[in-house]
């Protein structure tokens, strides 16, 4: 929670690092999980500079990246019987990419709400698997065409490529 005259500060705070490292940080965080680790890098070591922050931005989605992948890829071994490797990489913050980066295949991670990366990171293993193993997974059961990565009001869902109806969540 806030302490009583921060929010200004944290908001100036946000909006400087937003500015500098090309990302989006608004004041009112899509999640509250993004809101705490938002808060608790602030509390932890006040406005510091993009250029001490940026790393624990890479960390984050390099870390939630690599979660979803391990899921993923547990759920097409329980789903296809194969299994399958997906490197998640990531680069040190440098002065053409100030916020850093991180991809899983040649998706690009930007999202710092884990709904956002799981997303990102669902269509990066979906893209690879499919140019690098022949592989369309998931498949609508009803449709039997493949589902498609999409951010809901719900978070992160396999969506029919057909109807647009919810095949199912994408868990991790």
């Amino acid at each position: 929670m806030k302490a009583a005259g921060h929010e200004e500060e944290f908001t100036a705070w946000l909006r400087g690092l937003a500015e500098e490292l090309d990302v989006e940080l608004d004041a009112e965080p899509r999640s509250v999980d993004v809101h705490e680790f938002l808060w608790t890098e602030f509390t932890r070591n006040g406005a510091m500079p993009a250029l001490y922050f940026a790393p624990l931005l890479v960390e984050r989605r390099r870390a939630l990246a690599q979660r979803a992948v391990e899921a993923l890829l547990e759920n097409v071994r329980r789903d296809t019987g194969r299994v399958l490797t997906v490197a998640v990489t990531s680069g040190a913050p440098s002065s053409l990419e100030p916020a850093g980066h991180v991809s899983v295949g040649d998706e690009t991670i930007q999202g710092i709400d884990p709904s956002d990366v799981f997303v990102e990171t669902a269509e990066g293993v979906q893209c690879l698997l499919a140019d690098r193993d022949r592989l369309v997974w998931p498949m609508c059961p009803e449709h039997h065409v493949g589902a498609h990565a999409m951010r809901t009001e719900a978070g992160a869902v396999w969506m029919c490529s057909v109807t647009s109806h919810e095949v199912a969540p994408i868990t991790v």
